[in-house]
């Protein structure tokens, strides 16, 4: 007789995200991973397959649910500066929680590049080529309508703003002030109308 779930997959696999959110890919073993998830190990490996299966299927899951709603202003043919600064806006929204130092799982994923393995280190590229693509189109309409100067090379711009939201999620995962991290932000945008 065949086994039945004694989980819902879905809900697992948010409770999976908030762990590797939090702790990372390497400091999350399994059996934390079985108790918060409220599957067996059967369970998760059937579901989702080993633990960097679970892993890319969180990444996955984050993007859907925290990167792309972030993304939307940017998303659209026609973003440019005002776009721009809405996302920005996003990102200091979810990293504004006192005490809240997740950061970024994207880029946490960064920092284990090593240790997840190769599929998940090609997501996270991947993850950084779309922001930096985006911010590149919006930053050339940005150009196109004059709300920023004409001399900005959009490439290099697109490339500081995609460090600057990186960078904004790393000073949050280590504590630093909002207000801090909210400067440094503005500082990057003064070019921006």
């Amino acid at each position: 007789m065949p086994r039945t779930k004694a989980f819902e997959p879905a809900e697992a696999l948010d409770r999976a995200v908030e762990l590797f959110w939090r702790q990372g890919y390497t400091a999350t073993p399994l059996d934390r991973l079985v108790r918060r998830t409220g599957a067996s190990r059967y369970g998760l490996y059937a579901t989702f397959g080993a633990k960097r299966d679970l892993f890319l299927a969180s990444l996955e899951r984050y993007s859907q649910a925290v990167m792309d709603p972030m993304l939307e202003p940017l998303e659209t043919p026609g973003a440019s500066a005002r776009e721009i600064r809405a996302f920005f806006d996003r990102v200091l929204e979810l990293i504004r929680s006192p005490g809240d130092r997740r950061g970024c799982l994207m880029c946490n994923a960064a920092f284990e590049r090593g240790d997840v393995g190769p599929a998940s280190a090609g997501r996270v590229r991947r993850h950084f080529d779309r922001v930096r693509r985006l911010l590149g189109r919006a930053l050339a309409n940005a150009r196109r309508d004059e709300t920023v100067p004409r001399d900005r090379a959009v490439r290099a711009y697109a490339d500081h703003l995609l460090g600057t939201a990186a960078g904004a999620f790393l000073l949050a995962r280590t504590g630093m002030a909002s207000g801090l991290i909210r400067r440094f932000v503005e500082t990057a945008l003064q070019g921006l109308a």
